[in-house]
């Protein structure tokens, strides 16, 4: 019977040393190369930064009071894709401003502060600009309310809620009136009878009272109608000092990461080139 030997086939082992001398030897041939079109990055990026206009980025905090967050942030959206279409003359209808201020918006964009899959969600949100300009700023916010308040279906719900308000003060107004006209009839009827007269102040302290509280829920509803709005703004937009982008420090290492990968190609390149040339001899 044949005995089988088994024959171990030796392994390469990891040879760290190696290693770091094929780096080091790599790096010696190809290491200025990497340096320069790594500084090359750097100075594009540096150009990138000085020719990039500079944008300034403000936020306003918007309340919906009529269509819930997520359909004004769709309405919105839909204004987000005129402008990135270029189609300011049918934004500039839209938010009743000039088009040469539309033209210095570069985005828009929005974020619920609370999230939430509830069609009757009225939470507040964020609308963030970038403009090249400040000044553009305050006549975007008033265009932007007046977009939010001007639509169509907005319109008609407004209308509908300043008609209540008004039949309701209407007829508050018509409640004091009567109830005025009987406190006036009360007070003389106390002059007139003695024996009903502590009967008689404790009515006219009443209606005194239903007056009072008539008058305040009249003032709480033509505050209501002055202040009647498809949104509330809870911040207005502000003009920072410092423009948002472009940033120095992020072109520059952007710079840098494209020139060593470029420059790492290039060197893989020269030195499988250099190997085959070495093999073929």
């Amino acid at each position: 019977m044949k005995q089988v030997k088994r024959v171990q086939i030796p392994t390469d082992e990891f040879d760290i040393t190696a290693l770091f001398e094929n780096a080091f030897s790599f790096f010696r041939h190809y290491g200025k190369l990497l340096v320069l079109v790594a500084l090359a990055g750097m100075l594009t990026g540096f150009f990138r930064f000085w020719n990039t206009p500079n944008l300034y980025s403000s936020t306003l905090l918007l309340q919906p009071t009529l269509l819930s967050a997520p359909e004004q942030i769709a309405l919105i959206d839909n204004w987000s894709a005129l402008l990135t279409k270029k189609e300011w003359p049918a934004l500039a209808r839209l938010f009743r401003v000039e088009v040469s201020t539309l033209k210095k918006l570069k985005s828009i964009k929005t974020e619920e502060l609370q999230k939430s899959y509830d069609p009757k969600n009225y939470s507040a949100y964020t609308l963030t600009v970038l403009v090249t300009d400040t000044a553009v700023l305050r006549p975007l916010q008033k265009g932007i309310t007046y977009a939010l308040d001007n639509s169509e279906h907005v319109k008609e719900k407004l209308a509908f809620k300043r008609n209540n308000l008004q039949s309701m003060i209407q007829s508050m107004e018509q409640e004091i009136t009567r109830l005025g006209s009987l406190q006036s009839a009360v007070e003389s009827s106390l002059h007139q009878s003695s024996r009903s007269g502590g009967q008689l102040m404790l009515n006219v302290s009443d209606i005194s009272g239903q007056i009072a509280g008539l008058k305040e829920k009249q003032l709480n509803f033509k505050e209501a109608l002055s202040f009647t709005s498809a949104v509330y703004v809870l911040q207005n937009f502000y003009s920072p000092s410092r423009p948002t982008y472009p940033q120095l420090i992020k072109q520059l290492l952007m710079g840098l990461a494209g020139g060593l990968l470029l420059g790492s190609f290039i060197a893989f390149y020269l030195h499988i080139q250099r190997k085959t040339n070495v093999n073929r001899q």
